[in-house]
């Protein structure tokens, strides 16, 4: 008789209609994932024969098999943290931010062709300014002196050197983004290994409005540069530069979490001093995700409508290890919100200048050459703005084993064991109190 191990349904990493996959997706796919390596390690423990033996075997090539798919895109966290679970949930946000910058880096690619007439530096070759010079160690085992640039980050390669010099000099990038709170005690838990991979979100996010930035200006160069143009440039003046209508909403954000930091700090600090005997910090934190949930968006709805977060929802789905863990991944959501929002305006804006040159007459095409240039890197940025290319075909281009994990962890589970797949696997139905909290 074979021994029976249960593993967790995962949801299907399945494209939209209109090829999207959105982050909750992502998230829910790795972290069943993770939750299938970890019930697989609790159950092991219990079958002693060689058979027992053949699923820890089985197990470590699991692992091994789905850290170097997502090791195609995504880097190691800087310190094993012990939970699989919250490891890939770092992971997802950073291949997120990943499928963002390869958009980004295309855009880029076509505004460097025409970057001399546009007069303005090329983002690629900026030193990063919160790393400064370190020595790392080669592949010779030889010490090599090392300052990171923007492009770096840009490879794997790049990426993995870059987060080894942010582990050797952790504290220059906390001074240069001045920031406390993450994983510091100040919202709640000190967690060293934590803090770092919450800076390196930061760095990866830094890098994303750098880019976007870049490209905002570049829009506004080419707009100046098409308003000296006869016929056209007098209408295209009329509709003006492109202007960001996410700046105010970060403002405001960012000011109502300063305002909440400092109340949670007064709270923990007022408990320590006696003049107080609970710690508010919690129920503060929780005020705060949901003013940022509740916060409206103009002609978006709401933030939280926006990111598609309900928290009763996620509430029974998932494992929230702190309010401080939640908060930091709806910052994430929250900032590639922005994102969308502003590359949707900068669509709309592009659009029409796009149509304003294609109905002008075709001498003014072949007597200012630089019109040409300049509408082939507008035709490209409204189609990346509009989404004419997909997330799904992103994937599918650059990491198309991500589809299979599941099914490709299965098939490394020796013949000795029988799988048996629930929705749950070994977790109880979170939908369904458990006999002891029923009312009597």
């Amino acid at each position: 008789m074979r021994a029976i191990v249960y593993v967790p349904e995962i949801p299907g990493l399945e494209c939209s209609a209109s090829g999207k996959i959105s982050f909750r997706q992502l998230e829910d796919y790795f972290v069943g994932i993770s939750k299938i390596i970890s019930q697989l390690k609790l159950q092991a423990k219990f079958i002693q024969d060689e058979c027992g033996k053949e699923l820890i075997q089985a197990i470590r090539d699991i692992e091994k098999l789905v850290d170097d798919i997502t090791g195609i895109l995504m880097t190691d966290v800087f310190k094993k943290i012990k939970s699989k679970e919250q490891e890939m949930k770092y992971k997802v946000r950073e291949f997120m931010k990943e499928i963002d910058v390869w958009f980004q880096k295309k855009i880029v690619e076509a505004l460097l062709k025409i970057i001399s007439i546009l007069g303005i530096p090329n983002p690629l070759t900026t030193p990063i300014p919160f790393i400064t010079a370190v020595t790392l160690i080669d592949e010779k085992g030889n010490p090599v002196r090392y300052q990171p640039v923007v492009k770096d980050l840009f490879t794997k390669e790049g990426k993995v050197k870059v987060k080894a010099a942010i582990a050797e000099d952790i504290e220059s990038i906390k001074k240069f983004f001045g920031e406390d709170g993450k994983y510091d005690g100040t919202l709640g838990i000190k967690s060293p290994e934590h803090e770092a991979e919450e800076f390196w979100q930061k760095a990866l996010r830094w890098m994303k409005e750098l880019l976007s930035d870049f490209i905002a200006a570049c829009i506004n160069a080419m707009i100046s540069l098409l308003t000296k143009i006869p016929i056209i440039g007098p209408i295209i003046k009329r509709l003006g530069i492109f202007i960001d209508p996410t700046k105010p909403i970060k403002e405001q954000l960012k000011l109502q979490y300063e305002e909440f930091k400092k109340q949670i700090k007064k709270s923990k600090e007022d408990v320590l001093s006696g003049k107080a005997f609970e710690d508010l910090g919690e129920k503060l934190l929780n005020e705060l995700i949901d003013f940022v949930l509740n916060l409206p968006i103009p002609l978006f709805g709401t933030l939280g409508n926006l990111i598609g977060f309900d928290k009763e929802t996620r509430k029974k789905k998932e494992t929230v290890h702190s309010k401080e863990e939640l908060w930091h991944r709806i910052e994430d959501a929250f900032e590639d919100t922005m994102e969308k929002i502003k590359k949707f305006f900068q669509g709309d804006l592009l659009a029409k200048i796009h149509d304003i040159i294609l109905k002008a007459p075709g001498w003014i095409l072949n007597q200012f050459p630089i019109v040409k240039k300049i509408i082939k890197a507008i035709k490209l940025i409204i189609d990346i703005c509009r989404g004419k290319v997909s997330i799904c075909v992103v994937l599918n281009i650059i990491l198309k084993p991500i589809f299979s994990i599941p099914d490709a962890i299965l098939k490394l589970i020796p013949s000795c064991i029988e799988v048996k797949r629930t929705k749950y696997g070994l977790e109880p139905n979170p939908e369904v109190s458990p006999q002891w909290a029923k009312p009597a």
